[in-house]
């Protein structure tokens, strides 16, 4: 079936800007002392690489529209970190889980689907 006398324009046609709320400014001094604090309690001494880990999700969220995925956050981030080893790097960092022990921490948002409760699975 051809749709030649249609244009891709006419077929779906762009929505009109929306005027979203402004994005949070994540990393402040209140923001990092905060992570400090809970990481000491929580028996994590952060170091550089992960302060890191920690920089690239505030910045995801300083920079996103729709951030509830866990999966697609967790792809970004084994991505970003795959020269370093990926996932199994990212776990000796947080060993409860980079983006849960992260979350934790900074007081993030829950993601979602980041619990499926039908197999017990945690993200």
């Amino acid at each position: 079936m051809m749709f030649s006398d249609v244009s891709l324009d006419e077929m779906f046609p762009r929505a009109e800007p929306v005027m979203r709320a402004p994005l949070p400014t994540l990393k402040t001094e209140n923001v990092y002392n905060h992570i400090s604090k809970r990481a000491l309690e929580q028996g994590i001494e952060l170091n550089d690489e992960h302060m890191a880990v920690i920089n690239f999700i505030l910045d995801f969220y300083e920079h996103c529209d729709d951030c509830q995925n866990a999966r697609m956050l967790a792809d970004m981030v084994q991505e970003e970190f795959a020269y370093m080893g990926g996932r199994k790097y990212l776990y000796q960092l947080f060993p409860k889980g980079p983006l849960s022990t992260i979350h934790d921490l900074a007081d993030l948002p829950k993601l979602g689907n980041e619990t499926d409760k039908s197999f017990g699975t945690n993200w």
